[in-house]
């Protein structure tokens, strides 16, 4: 199954739950366990994104997570969590993965969501060799390097700030430094100049920016 997201959840409601709040958003497989999780992932070569209960009847789901980290790279993962413990949101962290605390709403979920499928979209090895490219160059920060990712999506100011779990005079602010360090007159046009490659080889001196998506 290309793309999709893959849902270990052991428990029957929250899973229902979670794959219908998913598959408005794409194919779903839902699976109950590790050793379940494994095959798809063995599988299936292209998943939009995972969303991992922490607790599994054969086994951890941080293990899983490093083994996803080592198969799948950059793959967004998401940790379902009963409760907020520090050092387990350190982990998840550390190992690149996201994390909501049960019980999950759609509001909750919906960033992720965002992310996953931005991501998938832009996934293309040219397009994200460009935004590496760019971000090296323009030592954007990582916030910065999101947002443009995003961007290259078509998300408006609101679906960014949704999907970048901030305000979006937040985003306002973030928009207006990116622009600055890349001289585009708006998102939008420097999104467009990643997906047409003009950025692969050279980024014009940085200039005023307009604040037209500010």
């Amino acid at each position: 199954m290309p793309g999709g997201f893959l849902i270990v959840e052991d428990e029957p409601t929250l899973a229902r739950t979670l794959a219908r709040t998913f598959g408005r958003h794409g194919p779903v497989e839902v699976v109950h366990s590790m050793a379940a999780a494994r095959d798809q992932l063995e599988n299936h070569a292209e998943w939009t994104g995972v969303v991992l209960d922490l607790i599994l009847p054969d086994g951890y789901g941080l293990d899983l997570l490093a083994e996803i980290r080592e198969l799948h790279g950059e793959l967004p993962v998401l940790v379902l969590t009963g409760e907020l413990n520090r050092d387990v949101v350190n982990k998840v962290q550390t190992m690149r993965g996201e994390y909501v605390c049960k019980p999950a709403s759609a509001d909750n979920l919906n960033p992720f969501i965002q992310r996953s499928l931005a991501q998938e979209r832009v996934d293309d090895a040219a397009i994200g060799q460009r935004i590496e490219h760019l971000a090296r160059q323009l030592k954007l920060t990582r916030r910065e390097t999101e947002l443009l990712t995003l961007s290259v999506d078509g998300l408006s100011r609101k679906e960014l700030a949704e999907a970048l779990g901030v305000a979006e005079n937040t985003v306002k602010a973030q928009i207006r430094s990116l622009l600055k360090k890349s001289g585009a007159r708006s998102l939008a046009t420097l999104a467009q100049k990643v997906i047409k490659g003009a950025t692969r080889d050279t980024v014009p001196p940085a200039a005023p920016a307009s604040t037209t998506d500010g």
